[in-house]
């Protein structure tokens, strides 16, 4: 058990590196730049407005700049390593593919881990620069980004295991859009009424549902997101992982490697 975590924390932190040598980390500058900038021409609005705006825009900032990263390396995971041909003489080594996924993802997941938290105390920054008081509550939001981005981790894993980046991309990029348009989905019948009465709850329960992440407009208008709902989030996201990442090993396992 030990010398299995020790290869996936190796897996883990062999990706961590490759991502930063990519300089996913450089966007935390421009998104750092745009904040300040953001928060200083705002100050000639009202201080109720100027504040929610800049709650609005970082929080928005971290959520498609997080999924943005998610999508484009994480489609990579599998696929460049096999393209490269570097796939071959780790899993020569004593790496099981169910290590190397869980490494793979756990290393992008902490990746995202600390962009999210740079950009956090960015946003934490800006709001003390111009005079806002900090907020507590911002961190259920940003809590909720990450446990959505995780989630985008693995859909990107599963489809990268199945074809090439490219589609790998494609395919990730629609189910994420339609997991954020979950509720269009579930009224399925009053969009389009001719559609089979059993495909919107199949794709509704199916898809992920990224709409219970987003608490972004709830705590930047003060509403109450109790413990509860955070407890809810996080069972569920945890469910809809190991189910994604199962069906990445599944399909891993199963594909051949010439």
């Amino acid at each position: 058990m030990g010398s299995s975590l020790s290869r996936v924390a190796a897996v883990a932190a062999n990706t961590y590196r490759e991502t930063v040598r990519e300089r996913v980390l450089y966007n935390l500058v421009f998104f750092a730049l745009l904040m300040m900038v953001s928060g200083l021409l705002m100050r000639q609005l009202s201080i109720r407005q100027d504040e929610k705006i800049i709650k609005d825009i970082g929080l928005a900032a971290m959520d498609v700049v997080g999924t943005l990263i998610a999508v484009f390396i994480g489609v990579g995971l599998v696929s460049k390593e096999i393209e490269r041909r570097s796939l071959y003489p780790l899993l020569a080594k004593p790496l099981g593919r169910g290590e190397f996924i869980v490494g793979k993802f756990a290393g992008l997941g902490f990746t995202l881990l600390v962009n999210v938290a740079v950009m956090t105390a960015g946003l934490y920054l800006t709001l003390a620069l111009t005079g806002r008081a900090t907020d507590p509550n911002l961190l259920k939001a940003v809590y909720g980004i990450f446990l959505g981005l995780l989630l985008v981790v693995a859909l990107a894993l599963l489809f990268s295991t199945l074809t090439s980046a490219v589609i790998a991309a494609v395919g990730t990029a629609i189910v994420v859009v339609a997991g954020r348009f979950s509720d269009v989905i579930h009224n399925m019948k009053e969009v389009a009424p001719g559609a089979p009465s059993w495909l919107a709850p199949a794709l509704y329960y199916l898809l992920p549902n990224f709409r219970d992440f987003d608490l972004k407009s709830r705590v930047v208008h003060f509403d109450p997101v109790p413990l509860s709902e955070l407890g809810w989030i996080t069972l569920y996201a945890a469910l809809y992982l190991g189910f994604a990442l199962g069906l990445a090993l599944v399909a891993f396992r199963s594909r051949e490697l010439v």
